[in-house]
Formats: C-alpha cells, sequence, structure tokens
C-alpha cells in the first residue's frame, strides 16, 4: 500500500496557522504557478464558470482602481487574486494531488494550534516577545485590536480566529457523525472528536466574537438535530427555559455590556462605507486602499466594512459587487438544490453541510475574508466542495428510484412507437 504524501499545497495550509505571512507567500504563489502552467499548457482556466469569472472581474476592478488611483502598490491585488483563482482551480480539478479530507484534518490541527496559543496569549501575554516582524511571521501580532484579553492566536485579529476556528469546530462535527453512522466501530475516534471540541468551543467564547458564539450555538443545534430531533428540541427547549429563567443570558454573551454600543459602531461603519463606495462607485478602493478611503470621512483607523456584501462593493466597485452578488446567488442555489437531493449521502456531504453556512454568517457583521489568511481557506473550502458535487449528483438518488425513472422512459418511449 503506497503511503498517503501531503502535498505541496497541503504544505502550505499547515503553514496558514504555523507562520501565516509565509503560508501566504507560499499559497498564493502555488496558485499563480498554477494558472501559468495551465496557460503553458493551454489548458482552460473554465472563466465562463461562476468561480472563475468572479476572480477575473476582481483582478479587472483591482486593476481599474489602479489606474484610476495611480497607487501602484495596488497591483498586489490582482496578483493576490491571481493566486486565489489557481488554488481554487488546483483544489477542484486536481484529483490525484488534493484530498478534501487532508483538509479537513488540517483545519482541525490549525483550530486546535489556535486554541492552545491563545491560551498563552491569555495567561501569559504576547509570546513573540515583543519583536514586532517576529509577531507577523507568526500570526500573534494583533492588528485592529482595541480590546485586550481577547483571544486571536495566530490569525492576528479575535474575529477572523472566531472563523477558523468555527471551520475546525464544523470538521469535529461532520467526523463526529462519520463515526456514528460508520458500520466499523470507531468508539475511540468518536470520544477523541468529541474531547477536541471543547478546547475548540471555549477559544470561541474566548474571541469574543459574538457572531462566533452565535454560529457554534447554530453548529451544535444543527448537530443535535442530526443526531437526533427528539434530543435537539428537548435540549433547545430546556436550556432556552433555564438561561431566561436564571438571567444569565450575559454571561454566555461575549462582551453583553458593549453590544448597543458595538452595534452603534457598526452602524457608523456602514454609513461611511457607503461613502467611500459612492466616491470609487465603479473600481472601488481595493482592500489596501479602504482605510484612506474611510479616513476622509472618519479618522477611526478601520481596514474594512465589517460587513462581507458591502466590503466587496467598497474594494471592487459596482463591478466586483454584482460579481460577488452572482457568485453567491449561485452557490446558494447549488447548495439547496444539492442538500435536498443529496439526503442519502448526508455522510459524504456534512463536512459541507456545516462549514459553509460559516462563509455567509461571519460576514453579516464583519468582513473576515479580507484577511488573505482566511480567504485562502475559504477558496479552498468552495473549490473542495465544487469537486465533490458531482460525485453526489451521480450517486444523490437511490438506486430504487433511479429504475423507476428508467422504466418510466422505457414505458413513455413504447407508446410513442
Amino acid at each position: 500500500m503506497a503511503k498517503k504524501r501531503v502535498s505541496f499545497l497541503e504544505w502550505g495550509i499547515l503553514l496558514l496557522f504555523f507562520l501565516p505571512a509565509a503560508g501566504i507567500v507560499w499559497v498564493i504563489g502555488a496558485g499563480i504557478y498554477h494558472v501559468g502552467h495551465r496557460l503553458l499548457h493551454r489548458q482552460p482556466l473554465f472563466l465562463r464558470q461562476p468561480a472563475p469569472f468572479f476572480f477575473l472581474t476582481l483582478i479587472f476592478a483591482s486593476i481599474g482602481a489602479c489606474i484610476q488611483s495611480g497607487k501602484p502598490i495596488y497591483l498586489l491585488v490582482p496578483i493576490m487574486i491571481l493566486g486565489y483563482l489557481g488554488v481554487y482551480l488546483y483544489t477542484r480539478e486536481e484529483d490525484t494531488a488534493w484530498k478534501s479530507q487532508n483538509f479537513r484534518h488540517i483545519l482541525i490541527v490549525g483550530s486546535l494550534y489556535m486554541a492552545i496559543v491563545g491560551q498563552i496569549q491569555l495567561h501569559k501575554g504576547y509570546v513573540y516577545g515583543g519583536n514586532w516582524w517576529l509577531g507577523i511571521l507568526t500570526g500573534m501580532a494583533p492588528l485592529g485590536l482595541e480590546e485586550s484579553g481577547r483571544l486571536f492566536g495566530s490569525a492576528y485579529n479575535p474575529n477572523f480566529t472566531a472563523f477558523i476556528l468555527l471551520l475546525g469546530l464544523a470538521s469535529l462535527i461532520a467526523n463526529i457523525l462519520q463515526t456514528i453512522k460508520s458500520e466499523k466501530k470507531q468508539s475511540l475516534f468518536f470520544f477523541l472528536y468529541i474531547g477536541l471540541m471543547f478546547p475548540i468551543m471555549l477559544a470561541i467564547v474566548q474571541t469574543g466574537s459574538r457572531t462566533g458564539v452565535a454560529i457554534m450555538v447554530l453548529l451544535l443545534t444543527l448537530f443535535a438535530w442530526k443526531v437526533s430531533r427528539l434530543v435537539a428540541i428537548t435540549l433547545g427547549t430546556v436550556s432556552c427555559i433555564l438561561l431566561a429563567y436564571t438571567g444569565t443570558f450575559s454571561s454566555i454573551i461575549p462582551r453583553f455590556d458593549s453590544m448597543v454600543q458595538s452595534f452603534e459602531t457598526r452602524q457608523t461603519i456602514w454609513k461611511y462605507s457607503i461613502q467611500v463606495w459612492n466616491n470609487s462607485p465603479f473600481f472601488g478602493v481595493t482592500p489596501l486602499g479602504f482605510q484612506q478611503a474611510y479616513a476622509a470621512f472618519e479618522k477611526t483607523g478601520i481596514t474594512h466594512a465589517h460587513n462581507l456584501f458591502l466590503g466587496f462593493f467598497c474594494e471592487y466597485g459596482v463591478i466586483g459587487g454584482t460579481a460577488f452578488l452572482l457568485f453567491t446567488g449561485s452557490y446558494l442555489y447549488k447548495g439547496i438544490k444539492l442538500f435536498v437531493i443529496s439526503k442519502w449521502k448526508e455522510q459524504q456531504m456534512a463536512f459541507f453541510f456545516f462549514t459553509l453556512p460559516v462563509l455567509p454568517l461571519t460576514g453579516i457583521l464583519d468582513h473576515p475574508l479580507i484577511s488573505p489568511q482566511t480567504a485562502l481557506i475559504a477558496i479552498m473550502l468552495l473549490g473542495s466542495w465544487e469537486r465533490a458535487i458531482p460525485a453526489v449528483q451521480h450517486d444523490s438518488i437511490p438506486n430504487s428510484f433511479q429504475k423507476s425513472l428508467l422504466c418510466k422512459k422505457q414505458a413513455e418511449a413504447a407508446s410513442i412507437k
């Protein structure tokens, strides 16, 4: 039996957690190389399909913003997006080198690493020794963090860390469901996965991300629903009654005292972000130019729009924003259709069922994909899902149903004759 080798890209993913700066350069470089390799060998880039067309649109918009602003530094953005396109194509097309199961395990390992590093941060302070360059290399230098006492692991920012931890939690839930439905006895793995959930859930709470905690509760509710609907309803009802009776919502929701103020701040950011978009409606200001453009309205150092959808309109204008809406709509349609017809393949689709909702839900009150570290992970997730769709669609209908359809078609053909 041949040994399973870790691919070049998978080493890069590991670096995204342990040495994020190096991992970002590694993975984007691999993506650019892959695009160049396909062009050199005259292989298609599938630019008419939703995801590649979306990336092409962002490249066009960012080049337009660079020309419009006259700032050559903005050319780094289309180069980065070209790497995104290559990573997407690689994870979608390279069957021999890319394994989504390996990706799931890497997400779990990376999430645990962030949770462990985060505990050291909370108890002993910054673990990079105050050296800014070392902090940037390891992801342990806080960027855009105004509040102390929040866990951020190796993702620079607590909200970005919460995003990655949620993907790790979703991966563990998918593994637990797989062990439950497996014909082989895997009780050891079952208890191992259950045990690993707790440090990740604790870390999500410690990030102080209210959105992250809300999505964590949603994932756990869906998990309980998958295991037993009766148990899920019972636990949910009892928990709500206890929380309402004891009045302990404030102790569960992070930064509960500042919720009203935080929402008002979000509204202010959204209002001025719309003004940023209004000033550069067609091409946007790119992710690199947002902070400077925003400072014209409010000098608070805001670096992104704190909303996924509004962020794309600000950074890539109406061109990139509209492309993102079409891109999101196509994935939403595929997702609904696939999850409806694939109930016979729940085991295979559990990973995507739990991880994919994290992307849009975290984007309601934040913009986690502004970071290349989180964006690359999301792109690989989407590429893996796209590659899994054909196999699921082929096997999604049971044989009995396929036979009934075949008999119906044969009967119709006979009646025509």
